[in-house]
């Protein structure tokens, strides 16, 4: 972030179940990275080389990477556009692997970000991803180690209002009325399946497990203008993942067709 200007950050931790040569590796390979984060990805592993990052159409970048120091740390810096004075804004995440008693901790520190309220809905929306992302990382080698990883996925443009979206998206055509974590809830696709309550915001993100969808992983998130729906499958056969596809496109259809 630019001199002068006071920042924040965010700073998580997840125990993952695995040694820390095995983390370092999905932390930090393309191949890795598309098993918990994000559709797409490529990385050129040195300082100076990049990470490209992709969640669709529009919604993509590459930073370049500032520390690389296996097993250990690794880390990388977004541009956020300029400040009022015109100086960029530099944003960076670094993740930090440590082996400790038998697991591996991952603690993300994504720092820089502007300390001032206009940033406290941008913030809140990384904290809410990164809660996700972190938990879809320990998830990945708890449930689903050797893998690989389909995402059925939806990100739309609506202009219903947040509180709209998260009635019928959340409690309404896809997700069943919704408790706290740890309760349950009915996902509507093609058929209803019975999950767990992981972590919500409401109004924001819906994080849950899906044990009766060979544990899938189910995320959605409100942001601006968009929704977007990720269901995080593993080792279905491809036929199987296009009829949960179609299965979402009829049922994110209905949900956001008429106001």
């Amino acid at each position: 972030m630019s001199s002068g200007t006071e920042t924040r950050s965010i700073e998580l931790e997840s125990v993952v179940d695995a040694p820390a040569e095995e983390v370092w590796e999905i932390l930090t390979t393309a191949e890795g990275l598309r098993q918990w984060f994000p559709l797409d990805a490529s990385v050129e592993p040195t300082v100076g080389g990049t990470v490209w990052l992709s969640w669709g159409p529009g919604c993509e970048g590459k930073a370049p990477i500032h520390i690389w120091e296996p097993p250990s740390r690794m880390g990388w810096t977004e541009s956020y556009g300029d400040d009022e004075a015109g100086r960029p804004i530099k944003v960076a995440v670094d993740f930090y692997v440590e082996a400790r008693g038998g697991t591996t901790v991952v603690r993300l520190v994504q720092s820089g970000l502007n300390a001032s309220s206009d940033w406290d809905e941008m913030y809140d929306a990384l904290e809410d991803g990164w809660t996700y992302f972190l938990f879809s990382l320990a998830y990945y080698f708890l449930k689903h180690r050797g893998k690989k990883r389909t995402l059925v996925w939806k990100r739309v443009a609506t202009e219903l209002g947040r509180d709209a979206l998260w009635d019928r998206l959340v409690g309404g055509a896809l997700i069943g009325a919704v408790a706290a974590a740890g309760s349950s809830f009915r996902l509507s696709l093609d058929r209803g399946y019975e999950g767990e309550i992981v972590s919500q915001r409401p109004g924001h993100y819906f994080t849950g497990t899906l044990p009766s969808l060979d544990d899938s992983v189910i995320f959605v998130e409100i942001e601006g203008p968009h929704v977007g729906f990720w269901l995080s499958t593993y080792g279905l056969a491809d036929a199987r993942s296009a009829e949960l596809q179609a299965a979402l496109d009829r049922r994110i259809e209905e949900a956001l067709g008429s106001p």
